[in-house]
């Protein structure tokens, strides 16, 4: 019993760590999500809060777009604007 839980400790203790550095909830925050429902539960939750630092859109302007397509004009991000 005693190691199920130290197990679950540390998977709590990571998975707040590896994606509360990147989220607005911040490491405290995913710690608590993760110890009051689960590791496993905490860690898919976790990608509801949006990310810090954003990718952005250069295309469009789109601050908040955090995928690799924008949302708003349907451009990768990842592509070179025409500057002419």
């Amino acid at each position: 019993m005693d190691l199920a839980l130290a197990v679950l400790l540390i998977l709590a203790f990571l998975a707040a760590w590896q994606e509360g550095r990147h989220r607005t909830c911040g490491f405290a925050g995913a710690l608590l999500l993760c110890l009051a429902l689960s590791p496993f539960l905490g860690y898919l939750l976790l990608g509801i809060f949006p990310l810090k630092r954003p990718i952005g859109c250069r295309h469009c302007g789109n601050r908040a777009n955090e995928a690799s397509r924008c949302g708003l004009c349907g451009h990768r991000t990842d592509e070179v604007p025409n500057s002419a």
